[in-house]
């Protein structure tokens, strides 16, 4: 091996080759030391003094010193003992390309972090994947709800605020289930929110309307999914929280059970769309009976429904029952007045007035017929009068019976579009009311 291509580094004591950058492989530190010499000079040990008698005085000649040639000695060359053997160093035979850096590599290596997998694996929430199948159910109870269970109240901005909260939460519902049930937990946060709005939102809502029991399971169902989705539950309280979630739905579902056999859902879900609407639906021949006064008038054909009492009275106070039938947009109704000897003397007088008030609502009505059965000597015990006007936009037809009893007047008015009047049986609809 030939040492004049190897150098020993000063701080660890590496004997490499020379390196681009004078650093060393194993410390990468400058690696400029010295190299180990070419020549090595011999160290000369002291000659040994020999215990030798020195001649004496007598015995000794002199000798010339021009005679006798000086004979140098050669000089005596002494070994030096060798160093010990080092053991032998472990030299790379991969060439190293230390970097420009200061600090060595082995400082600047990050300590190894464990894989972020292996720690959401370890925070994963098993009952997570249940709370997302039950946001699912309940985004498809929610319509359920709206559809099946009417509101009771009539306001328009209730209404409004119910419907924008069901399509909102239905929404909600969805994504969040979906997401749950892929075991993510980034929107466990807007889980949290919608639950919590929601059940303050809905519970509050049916707290208004009387409606305890729908608001029982608003906030057994709300706090139950809370629960399962919510950090890492233990195996008693996932359990508590599904129970909660069952019992809610399970009264939802016997609830539904029990309207569809007193009501079919059908009629459930029509009144729900139109919050004006009550009752079941009536059929042909059936017969409404008066609140304020007592009488009965037939249904004309099916498909008809009452309106809410403080909606008809809305417009006329003195109107008892009006019924409407939502597809074919026709309307039956019943008035109830006192009668005034001061406006009229009798029914033909009576239908006099009616008449002027229709011209003054529909200023373009046009008077068809009228008749009675009285005679100019004898005064009618009923009255009647048909006739046409735009309504809304649309032609209507008209038609309007009077009834005197003692001193109530009783007005039974029929309406509806042109092309249904006639599909609606409602000519001499308004005829088939009988006073008690």
């Amino acid at each position: 091996m030939d040492d004049s291509n190897w150098i020993n580094c000063p701080h660890c004591g590496l004997k490499h080759r020379p390196r681009a950058q004078s650093l060393c492989p194993r410390c990468g530190r400058g690696s400029t030391g010295s190299r180990p010499s070419t020549t090595a000079i011999p160290s000369v040990a002291a000659m040994p003094r020999a215990s030798v008698a020195m001649p004496s005085v007598a015995d000794r000649t002199v000798t010339p010193v021009a005679s006798a040639p000086v004979t140098r000695a050669a000089p005596v060359s002494v070994p030096v003992a060798a160093p010990p053997a080092r053991q032998p160093e472990h030299v790379p035979t991969v060439e190293y390309i230390p970097s420009l850096d200061s600090t060595p590599a082995w400082e600047k290596a990050p300590a190894s972090k464990p894989e972020p997998q292996a720690e959401t694996a370890s925070d994963v929430n098993p009952a997570l994947p249940v709370g997302g199948a039950v946001l699912l159910a309940n985004a498809v109870l929610h319509l359920f709800e709206f559809l099946f269970l009417p509101s009771v109240s009539t306001d328009p901005s209730l209404r409004a605020a119910q419907l924008a909260g069901t399509l909102v939460g239905v929404g909600l519902d969805v994504l969040l289930g979906f997401s749950f049930l892929r075991g993510k937990t980034q929107l466990r946060t807007l889980g949290f929110i919608r639950l919590v709005v929601g059940m303050f939102l809905f519970g509050g809502m049916s707290l208004y309307q009387a409606q305890y029991l729908f608001t029982l399971v608003v906030f057994a169902f709300s706090c139950g999914t809370l629960v399962l989705i919510w950090g890492k539950p233990s195996s008693f309280l996932a359990g508590v929280g599904l129970t909660a979630v069952l019992l809610a739905v399970g009264v939802e579902v016997i609830g539904f059970q029990k309207l569809s056999a007193v009501q079919p859902l059908s009629d459930r879900a029509r009144i729900a769309l139109r919050p004006d609407l009550e009752g079941r639906q009536l059929g042909e021949d059936e017969s409404i009976v008066g609140e304020r006064h007592p009488y009965k008038l037939r249904v004309p054909s099916d498909g008809w429904y009452r309106r809410k009492g403080e909606v008809s009275r809305a417009s006329d106070a003195s109107i008892d029952v009006w019924l409407t039938h939502p597809e074919l947009a026709g309307s039956l109704m019943v008035s109830v007045r006192e009668w005034n000897d001061a406006e009229a003397e009798n029914l033909r007088e009576a239908r006099d007035v009616e008449l002027r008030d229709l011209r003054v609502q529909y200023p373009d009505f046009e008077l068809a017929e009228t008749s009675d059965n009285g005679t100019p000597l004898q005064d009618p015990s009923i009255a009647t009068l048909s006739g046409s006007a735009v309504r809304n936009g649309k032609p209507f037809l008209f038609e309007v019976s009077l009834y005197k009893t003692n001193d109530k007047l009783l007005l039974v008015k029929a309406f509806a579009p042109t092309a249904a009047f006639e599909p609606l049986h409602l000519e001499g609809a308004s005829t088939t009311l009988r006073p008690d």
